[in-house]
């Protein structure tokens, strides 16, 4: 019973070792270069810009995928390489990029550049008081400025997860100070409320931003906690669904979780919905413009439809793909998923070798992927 144990778990983590790839690509050209933990928004025009991340290397390089002619083009590097950075579309038409990692072993940046999608340029955007490194969020006020919580810092020398924040104002090029969450955060999601305060969801509570006081207040806590690596998304009627989480256990092999909880705004409570057919973490959310939300999540997706509180299967990717994939809702109505990475770790969960994938898929619910 003990070598049939032990080859069920030698197995399990040769999958985790390779599940992470990704193939396929549904006759989508590849990008030039491989890369995961990168960000992926939608241009005005409705072609899509990929920027930065990290494969066996941090990347400060830009690509622009045009789906009509099925192509990517290069653009204008960063001036400082990142990954698990953010990005915030200004009023302005400005891209505003903070923060992430400069180098894999967590090396936070308190550095920003502005992206002039229109001239292909970069500009600083000034520095942070604080490093915010992979795990801080980024969220665009009502009044064009951004708030930026929390992430991993560097507090005199020393790595901490922080609870402060600070603001950018595009008009003064300028960062300053607001007031500080109600505890350290790392990993959580930040969300623009319909009322312009800014709910931030943790692994084990919810609490709110008022802009116009500068001033955090605890909103709610789990029955059961997210841990790491859920999803926290809002729906067009204004609620947040959280969704699944998890950690890494012994050998690789996540404690995953399929629990659902959604946060109303007008009540200020927490109340528990209907689990997903699939425990997931490590997966993308993505609303589509009938209001369902698509979980990508390694191979399987599935669809949540908030008029029923149901949830469907929509197939599997050829093959899988994590979290440091994107999904961008682009503007046909498909969800084009763009790259992630193949990674493969010791016994002992460290990591070994990282490769970026160059492949993309395309989810359209006309024609969802094939169930396996």
């Amino acid at each position: 019973m003990a070598g049939y144990q032990a080859t069920k778990i030698f197995i399990l983590m040769l999958s985790m070792a390779f599940v992470l790839g990704c193939g396929g690509g549904g006759g989508i050209a590849q990008m030039e270069e491989g890369r995961g933990d990168h960000s992926a928004t939608l241009l005005a025009d409705g072609r899509l810009i990929v920027i930065g991340g990290r494969a066996g290397n941090v990347i400060k390089s830009v690509e622009v995928y045009d789906s009509v002619a099925n192509e990517w083009s290069p653009a204008s590097p960063m001036a400082q390489g990142r990954f698990a950075h953010s990005v915030t579309v200004l009023p302005s038409g400005l891209f505003l990029i903070v923060g992430g990692d400069k180098s894999t072993g967590a090396n936070p940046l308190e550095s920003a550049e502005l992206y002039d999608p229109a001239k292909d340029t970069w500009t600083s955007a000034g520095d942070m008081a604080y490093k915010h490194g992979e795990g801080h969020t980024a969220t665009l006020l009502n009044n064009g400025t951004v708030l930026v919580t929390g992430g991993p810092s560097l507090i005199e020398g020393t790595k901490r997860v922080i609870a402060f924040s600070e603001v950018y104002d595009p008009a003064t090029n300028s960062w300053s100070s607001t007031g500080d969450m109600t505890e350290g955060r790392k990993g959580h999601i930040a969300t623009l409320l319909d009322d312009g305060t800014v709910l931030v969801v943790g692994t084990e509570s919810v609490e709110v931003y008022d802009p116009a006081t500068g001033t955090w207040s605890l909103a709610a806590e789990f029955a059961e906690s997210h841990l790491e690596q859920f999803t926290a998304t809002k729906l067009n009627d204004g609620r947040v669904l959280v969704a699944g989480g998890g950690q890494k256990g012994k050998y690789l092999a996540p404690d995953t979780l399929n629990h659902v909880d959604i946060y109303d705004p007008s009540t200020g409570e927490l109340t528990a919905a209907n689990s997903m057919g699939a425990k997931r973490w490590d997966h993308t959310a993505t609303v589509m413009s009938d209001g369902k939300l698509v979980m990508v999540g390694f191979k399987t997706a599935e669809i949540y439809d908030p008029a029923t509180g149901n949830w469907t299967s929509a197939g599997e990717m050829p093959e899988g793909r994590g979290r440091s994939h994107t999904a961008t809702l682009m503007s046909d109505g498909t969800i084009l998923v763009v790259g992630g990475a193949k990674i493969d770790y010791t016994v002992a969960g460290l990591e070994v070798t990282r490769k970026g994938l160059t492949s993309s898929e395309v989810f359209d619910t006309a024609v969802p992927w094939e169930e396996d």
